[in-house]
């Protein structure tokens, strides 16, 4: 897949966005309502599905296997119902055990441009920590197949104030508004003009 193909679009894990139809408020409810085959049925769930696939942090002697609680994580989207059986037999079987590539794996957009495939998209990843994530789609994809950002949050990079929100009041200046000409401003005649003109010298020294 070109990488020119790929759209990138980093979102507060706060912010509401829209996949068919459906709309999910941050990352919490994805947490809520993604799933893996272990976890329940596929044919128990609805359209549109979320399914995750997700890693521990590496873990390297026992006081990390302790107290170790991040995971990478991808949230893949879909509406067809066979994708998603696919995917969540990747998270029963353990493809990365049984020697079979993984068709859906962790893909973190920042290093893994060159591994980003079609098929994967679209998708939100996280990466365990901190307030952003990124939707990770196809920009020339059919708009009922596209994540699109419903309401930013008012800790996201889109500003405190919402496009949805209304425009605020105006705030009153301490001094009242600035005054405003009612008309033209008076104009000078020839002899003014030509009086305003001369130089300073000249008026100090009441020359005509």
């Amino acid at each position: 897949m070109d990488r020119n193909d790929i759209e990138i679009t980093d979102i507060d894990i706060r912010d509401s966005f829209r996949y068919a139809g459906r709309v999910f408020h941050g990352l919490d409810e994805l947490k809520r309502v993604a799933f893996k085959d272990s976890d329940k049925s596929v044919r128990m769930q609805k359209s549109p599905y979320v399914v995750i696939i997700e890693h521990l942090y590496p873990c390297f002697d026992s006081e990390d296997y302790a107290n170790e609680n991040r995971y990478y994580q991808n949230y893949y989207f879909t509406t067809d119902r066979k994708k998603a059986e696919r995917i969540c037999e990747e998270t029963v079987t353990g493809y990365t055990f049984t020697g079979k590539p993984q068709l859906y794996p962790i893909l973190e957009p920042a290093f893994s441009m060159g591994k980003i495939e079609e098929h994967h998209l679209p998708y939100i990843y996280y990466h365990g920590e901190g307030s952003l994530m990124q939707i990770v789609q196809n920009k020339n994809a059919d708009p009922k197949d596209k994540i699109t950002i419903v309401r930013p949050s008012s800790g996201s990079g889109f500003g405190s104030r919402s496009l949805f929100d209304p425009d605020p009041e105006p705030i009153a200046c301490l001094y009242g508004p600035p005054p405003e000409w009612k008309e033209e401003p008076p104009t000078l005649d020839d002899e003014e003009e030509d009086t305003h003109n001369r130089s300073w010298l000249d008026i100090l020294l009441g020359k005509k």
